[in-house]
């Protein structure tokens, strides 16, 4: 058995792989993730309703407040 590393990012749940390994060729795959990314994964479990109670964590009240919106004022029209 012969072995290689490579590091790749994920696209659409895909990972490519070198030219160099030809189509048929039978692989074992042992996949490595940073702690961070495993927790986020793990996280992730497709609640809509978890996922937005997430978007807020660490923000502050400064961060969330609205700023005042006056709106674009009395239009004035040619006559």
């Amino acid at each position: 058995m012969k072995a290689i590393e490579i590091e790749a990012t994920v696209e659409k749940h895909c990972i490519r792989l070198p030219d160099a390994i030809p189509d048929g060729t039978h692989l074992r795959v042992l996949l490595l993730m940073d702690e961070a990314s495993a927790a986020a994964a793990a996280a992730d479990s497709g609640d809509l309703k978890q996922t937005l109670a997430r978007l807020t964590e660490g923000l502050e009240e400064e961060d969330l407040r609205r700023p005042r919106d006056f709106g674009r004022g009395d239009t004035e029209w040619d006559s």
